[in-house]
């Protein structure tokens, strides 16, 4: 210990206490430089680092706005984009005074449901050539169609009859008829405004 206070030596003993101070001064450096370190790895104060950006939550949660799929209204009318309508049967004869009869099939295509209403808007209309012969449209209270409304689901397919008295122009609205003559006819069946390619038949 006293080496330490007096030290001895041929230099003066301010030479070896500025030594000293050098020294000291040189640990307390070194052990702050390497605290410094140790808390840039760590982090600080114990606490693990932390990425930019990131947040402090032990539990981050996350929301999601979805919004629910539109649903769409069963009781609308079926459109042409959501069915198809076919007449048939292909290339008929009905001989003698035998009522031609077809069948109408409603096919749904889309992928909801909606209605399907035969007594509105739906009609036949015969043509021989380019000559119309008859058309229910015209003829008041006539029943075109078998059917009344009805739903059609995605996948659905219905069908409906159709018969034509073989009347003539307005009288083919009476039980008084101009009665068609024998020979090939073409027949065009709408139902709900939505109308089937036309079909040929024939009389004889």
């Amino acid at each position: 210990m006293d080496g330490l206070t007096h030290p001895v030596g041929d230099q003066p003993p301010e030479v070896y206490w500025k030594r000293r101070l050098a020294v000291i001064v040189a640990v307390v450096v070194l052990a702050l430089l390497l605290w410094w370190l140790i808390s840039a790895m760590t982090g600080g104060s114990g606490t693990p680092a932390t990425t930019p950006g990131a947040t402090n939550s032990a539990n981050p949660t996350s929301t999601s706005s979805t919004s629910p799929a539109a649903v769409a209204d069963p009781s609308r009318p079926c459109t042409d984009a959501d069915v198809t309508v076919v007449a048939g049967p292909q290339n008929a004869a009905f001989k003698g005074d035998k009522r031609p009869t077809f069948k109408i099939t409603v096919t749904s295509k889309g992928p909801s449901a909606c209605m399907v209403d035969p007594t509105t808007n739906s009609k036949i209309v015969i043509k021989s050539g380019d000559e119309k012969w008859f058309d229910s449209s015209t003829c008041k209270d006539y029943a075109t169609f078998d059917a009344e409304k009805f739903l059609l689901q995605p996948g659905d397919v219905k069908d409906l009859s159709t018969t034509w008295n073989r009347g003539r122009d307005d009288k083919g609205c009476s039980a008084d008829l101009q009665t068609a003559h024998p020979g090939y006819y073409w027949i065009t069946a709408t139902v709900q405004g939505l109308a089937a390619d036309k079909l040929q038949f024939q009389l004889s």
